[in-house]
This record gives C-alpha cells, sequence and structure tokens, in this order.
C-alpha cells in the first residue's frame, strides 16, 4: 500500500482503490493524524518537496523511499534496485562459465585479441621503432583546437610536449623492464598532466587522460620521458603514459611470483579503502576499485599486530610500495572484514552481472577514470573483472572484438526487428553503439531496459518535442522511449551485443 498526502493541493490520496478529497478547512488536521496513524505502524513516511509518500508492503515492512520524481520514461524507484530485475530473469544463478572456463576465456582472448598483452611473455626485447611507433600513435599532436586554463593551446605547447616523449634516446633495441602500480593514476597520451580539453570552459573531458589504472596493476616499461618523471608502459590493455612516482619496479618474475599467488582478495564493492595507517601513508586509505585483485598475506607473514593495530577484524593484504630507490618494497595493509570484498572471485553468473553493475547506481561518470570514478566501458570491464573475466578496455574493443557470443545489429534492421532480437536476448548482456557500452537489463512492459554509465538522453515532452536531459552518471533507462542526440531511439543506434563466455 502507497499513502501519499500532497499538502499544496488540499487533497489526501490513499492508493488502495480510495481517494479522499479533504476539505481545506480540516486538511491539515486530517493530514496530521494520517501521518501520525503512518509512524504508529512502522509505515516510512518521506518528504519530496510539499510531497509526504508513505509505501508498506503487504507484509507490513517498508519499501522503497521516494524523494523525488526520476524524469526517466517508464522508470519507477523499484525499478533502481538490483532485485528488481533478478526476480524477473529466468535461471539468475546459471554458472555462465566455470572458473576453468573463464581461464581458457582469458588466455583465448590474450592470444587472439591483438589489443590485450600477456605481460607473462610479453617480449623482453622490442625493436626500438616499434616502440618509437607505439609512442607516435599514442602521442600524436591534435589536429583539433585544444584549451589549457582556458586558452588555445599554442603550437610551442605541443613542441614541448614532443621534446618531452624523448624519441631520440631510444636505442636500436629496447630492453623491457617491469614494475607494478602503487596507487590508482591515470594513462595519459602524452608525459604531462596538464588539462587539456576541446572547450574554454569544459571540465569534464580531459582529451589527454586515455585511461585510469588502479593499484596491484602489472606493468611492461618501454620507455621513460625526457625528465625521467613519465613512463610509457603496456598495461594488459592499454598503453599510455603514467607517472613514473607511481609505479615501483621489479623484475618480471618476482612481479608474476607475488600476483599469482593462491590466495587473494578481490574488491567487490564499487570501491573501498585501506584502513588509516599513520606510520605507512603510502598504503593508508588506498582506493582499491572493482575488480582489484590484491594478494593476501601468509599465515608466518603476519604478525601480532602492524603498525600498532591487532589484524583481528581485517584481512592482510600484501600491498606494493615504491622504495627511496624506486624499486618495488612490500607493505601489509588492512581491509576490514566488512567491506564489500572476497576472498577470490566472484562466480560468473546473471544475478552477479546485475548485483555488480547496481552498485555503481547514481555515481558520476568519469571519463576516462576522471573524478576517481569510470566511465561507460569501464563501467562494463569492471564488473566482470570482478569475476575473473578480462576485457578490452575501449568500447569498440569491446563491442567489436572481444572473445564471445555476437550478436550483430545490422545499422538497417528496423525497430521492430531490433525489438525481436531483444526479446529473445539473455539478460544480463553488455549492448553497444559507437562509442558507448552498456548492460541490458530485460524487458518489463512495453520497453526494454539498460543500466549504464553515460551523458544524457531525449525524451518527449507532452507536446512531442524532444527534451534533452543531462545525467553525467549511472542510471536506469529504457531503449525505445529514449532518443539519442540524432533523434534516433537509444534501441535503433546499437549496432551489437556481446556475451562475454566461450561457444
Amino acid at each position: 500500500m502507497i499513502i501519499s498526502v500532497r499538502l499544496h493541493n488540499m487533497k489526501l490520496f490513499i492508493k488502495s482503490q480510495i481517494e479522499i478529497h479533504i476539505l481545506r478547512s480540516c486538511v491539515w488536521r486530517q493530514a496530521f493524524f494520517l501521518l501520525l496513524a503512518c509512524l504508529s505502524s512502522g509505515v516510512v513516511i518521506a518528504g519530496a518537496s510539499d510531497d509526504v509518500v508513505c509505501r508498506k508492503n503487504l507484509k507490513g515492512h517498508s519499501t522503497t523511499f521516494v524523494q523525488f520524481d526520476l524524469n526517466i520514461p517508464g522508470v519507477t524507484q523499484e525499478m533502481l534496485e538490483s532485485s528488481f530485475w533478478v526476480s524477473r530473469i529466468p535461471d539468475p544463478d546459471r554458472i555462465v562459465m566455470s572458473p576453468i572456463e573463464i581461464e581458457r576465456y582469458n588466455h583465448r582472448s590474450l592470444r587472439e585479441c591483438e589489443m590485450l598483452k600477456d605481460l607473462r611473455i610479453f617480449r623482453r626485447v622490442l625493436p626500438g621503432k616499434e616502440v618509437r611507433d607505439m609512442i607516435a600513435s599514442v602521442s600524436a599532436r591534435p589536429t583539433k583546437t585544444r584549451y589549457l586554463t582556458g586558452k588555445v593551446v599554442p603550437d610551442s605547447y605541443y613542441d614541448s610536449l614532443n621534446r618531452a616523449l624523448n624519441l631520440d634516446s631510444i636505442p636500436e633495441s629496447v630492453v623491457i623492464r617491469f614494475g607494478i602500480t602503487v596507487k590508482r593514476t591515470e594513462m595519459r597520451a602524452f608525459p604531462s598532466s596538464d588539462r587539456v580539453f576541446s572547450e574554454p570552459d569544459d571540465y569534464e573531458f580531459d582529451r589527454f587522460v586515455e585511461t585510469a589504472l588502479y593499484p596491484v596493476e602489472p606493468l611492461a616499461i618501454l620507455h621513460e620521458s625526457a625528465d625521467k618523471k613519465w613512463f610509457f608502459v603496456q598495461a594488459f590493455n592499454y598503453r599510455a603514459w603514467v607517472p613514473a612516482s607511481d609505479v615501483a619496479l621489479t623484475d618480471r618474475k618476482t612481479l608474476f611470483s607475488y600476483l599469482d599467488t593462491k590466495d587473494f582478495l578481490v574488491v567487490t564493492g564499487k570501491g573501498v579503502f585501506t584502513g588509516f595507517n599513520p606510520f605507512q601513508p603510502e598504503i593508508s586509505e588506498l582506493q582499491l576499485d572493482m575488480g582489484v585483485r590484491i594478494p593476501l598475506a601468509s599465515r608466518d607473514e603476519i604478525p601480532a599486530e602492524i603498525c600498532g593495530q591487532h589484524p583481528a577484524g581485517n584481512y592482510v593484504v600484501k600491498l606494493p610500495a615504491r622504495g627511496k630507490d624506486g624499486q618495488l618494497e612490500w607493505r601489509l595493509g588492512l581491509i576490514s572484514r566488512a567491506d564489500d570484498v572476497r576472498v577470490g572471485f566472484l562466480p560468473l553468473t546473471k544475478r552477479n552481472i546485475i548485483i555488480q553493475a547496481f552498485k555503481f547506481l547514481g555515481q558520476r561518470y568519469g571519463w576516462g577514470g576522471m573524478f576517481n570514478t569510470r566511465d561507460c566501458s569501464a563501467f562494463i570491464m569492471d564488473n566482470f573483472r570482478s569475476m575473473g573475466v578480462m576485457l578490452p578496455r575501449n568500447a569498440g574493443e569491446q563491442g567489436k572484438q572481444a572473445l564471445g557470443v555476437t550478436y550483430e545489429i545490422p545499422e538497417n534492421m528496423d525497430l521492430d526487428a531490433r525489438k525481436k532480437l531483444f526479446d529473445r536476448l539473455p539478460p544480463a548482456t553488455p549492448v553497444y553503439m559507437s562509442g558507448h557500452a552498456m548492460l541490458y537489463l530485460w524487458k518489463y512492459e512495453k520497453d526494454y531496459f539498460i543500466i549504464h554509465d553515460f551523458a544524457g538522453f531525449s525524451a518527449p515532452d507532452e507536446s512531442g518535442k524532444l527534451i534533452r536531459s543531462k545525467t553525467r552518471g549511472v542510471l536506469v533507462t529504457p531503449l525505445v522511449a529514449t532518443f539519442l542526440s540524432t533523434n534516433k531511439t537509444y534501441m535503433e543506434g546499437l549496432y551489437a551485443a556481446r556475451e562475454f563466455r566461450l561457444e
């Protein structure tokens, strides 16, 4: 039962097939006694502007709190809960891939997907020309106008960046070094932390940022900048510049002996932090995003207390740190057992894919990982990473090149044919349009719903005119009732759906 008191129009609605119009002279008294009744019966009372909303289910337990109107076509408050979708899909706990199958999937992906690199067998020596070509492909001078602190970037600025690339120092043969990230950091197009934008007043789309890297990420180091403050590196699914201060150096054997430990902790929430450590600030309150895999310390490595704290109530993890000479050192860190983490990966099921996606609900969109969050393709990548599945970084690579079962959606496929395809599309399947990645949830009533990390949508008002809404975050939206800036429906913009599993 839902009880709503609207004080502004002096009406009282009891939404259980009863509508009572209260006379103006007694509305306040009636409303007061109704609210007292709600409180005494355990109904949740919520204030939304000048509305008061009480929701109570048949068993008397409180359900959804309504604070404001969503203004998203076809989406209700209940649809913002993962349980709404999990309860409707068939066989949500069926294992999509077992741990052994996921291992096979990852090995095949590393072999067959050009953009993925297995750093365990990465070449020890690369031709200098190949390294120069790699850098040139990432650090190409922009052809469009760019802005730094609101002013047009001059040619002299790009000239200084080209000198920083240090290309002349690349030898004929480059011996590859190895390292590991010690904190959340950025991969960038140039060895510079300057924020460069397409518009003078932009602040959300730094055109020099490529992607975020999380702690405990192995790297092959190919080159360093002229000032030695930046490394040009290869991660398993991306290549760009990272600050040298965020990387600890080691050899490959040490690196993967550490990473391939049998017992490890996986971050299953959208993010957690290591415990505060007054003695080792480099690992204190360290941000760890969904999917980060951290080796657990062995029993004989754990002392009676860690930096003045008893370890009980925590997982003791073995974290990489950068020593004074830049070399890898180890630190024991604490992560509360109450945090959203688990020993080992989550099982790969439809239930878990949907639950993981909803953990990001409402989080701000972060282009390339800006604002310590994520963008649309990282939203998909981090979700599957928490279940041990390795995916390409970018939306186009996921949608067109990643290993899996593909449902092609040709550009000339009409809307009715697209709906028929979605009628048989499994829930919790990633779907793709040019430059954008989304997760398909399920059909509800007459529309098909997705959850995604995106910029905005258009929807018709009462007159039929399309009104643009900025979102900049993770939301649930319909595919048919919302429109792109091209005036196509979201569904008409899709080119493929892809299940990340072995055929």
